[in-house]
């Protein structure tokens, strides 16, 4: 049993114990199973007892952490060329925004994300949403760059030739390097709510360009879920009837959505899949 090995979860050298109010928060790298049974300290201390979140947590910020607010040099605007220097807070303004990050300029599956991203810019100005792009090149180069595209670019792209901003942001492509050897950002899109912490991740290989209609349809379904205790089911889109959350009971269910709610009966003959549709 977890309080047969320590009740308090201290510290061995490099090796931390989970307490038992969350023994399922580190794992034992060789074999979980050996970690729930075993009495001896020493033993787990020599096999290397890992924390979870350390191990397997997807790279750079993620899900829940706050956005550093970080001064950054963008180049903004297409017919007129602009330079301006601000923090990114100050660009998110307490506003949903995304933030994604290129490999780099002049490449073919970067390119038509940029393009893809201008031409969906008036759905996301429509849900108060801003855009700010992210890329390891200058900002004379994202001048030419933003020509390329058919879309007219008009958001803001963040210049950081000197590889900074993607360090401290923990946003490295591990395996990715350009010509010259350099570092290149992780294929990443994050959405920002507006307490300026991180809503949802996508994160993508080199290879892989993103699905815009997919990034549309996940930020519908956490602005709705913002504003109301609902959550979407798989396949939601726009449109669809949303699922209540598990912590709302039926009375309150039907004080909190008054044009009524659906309960789906289910085998188990629990009611917890309950439906009902939000503006």
């Amino acid at each position: 049993m977890m309080s047969d090995i320590l009740p308090n979860a201290p510290t061995y050298g490099h090796a931390t114990l989970p307490s038992c109010s969350n023994p399922g928060s580190f794992i034992n790298a060789p074999s979980l199973s050996y970690f729930f049974h075993t009495k001896n300290l020493k033993e787990i201390q020599e096999q290397g007892v890992i924390p979870f979140h350390r191990s397997l947590k997807m790279p750079g910020i993620t899900i829940g952490d706050t956005v550093p607010n970080l001064e950054v040099e963008i180049k903004y605007g297409n017919s007129h060329f602009c330079v301006l220097n601000f923090t990114l807070h100050d660009y998110f303004k307490n506003s949903w925004t995304i933030i994604f990050f290129h490999p780099a300029d002049f490449t073919p599956v970067c390119t038509t994300e940029l393009g893809k991203m201008a031409a969906y810019l008036p759905e996301f100005e429509k849900r108060g949403v801003k855009v700010l792009g992210f890329s390891c090149d200058d900002v004379q180069s994202h001048e030419e760059w933003i020509k390329d595209p058919r879309c007219k670019v008009t958001y803001p792209i963040v210049a950081d030739p000197n590889r900074k901003i993607i360090k401290q942001l923990n946003m490295v492509d591990p395996d990715k390097k350009d010509s010259s050897g350099n570092q290149l950002p992780s294929r990443a899109l994050h959405i920002v709510g507006p307490d300026n912490k991180i809503k949802l991740s996508f994160l993508y290989p080199a290879c892989t360009g993103r699905n815009i209609n997919e990034v549309v349809r996940a930020l519908d379904s956490l602005q709705k879920s913002s504003k109301y205790k609902v959550a979407t089911p798989a396949n939601w889109k726009p449109g669809d009837p949303m699922v209540i959350c598990p912590s709302v009971t039926n009375e309150e269910a039907e004080k909190m959505f008054p044009q009524g709610f659906e309960t789906q009966k289910l085998p188990s003959g629990k009611d917890y899949l309950r439906f009902t549709c939000v503006n």
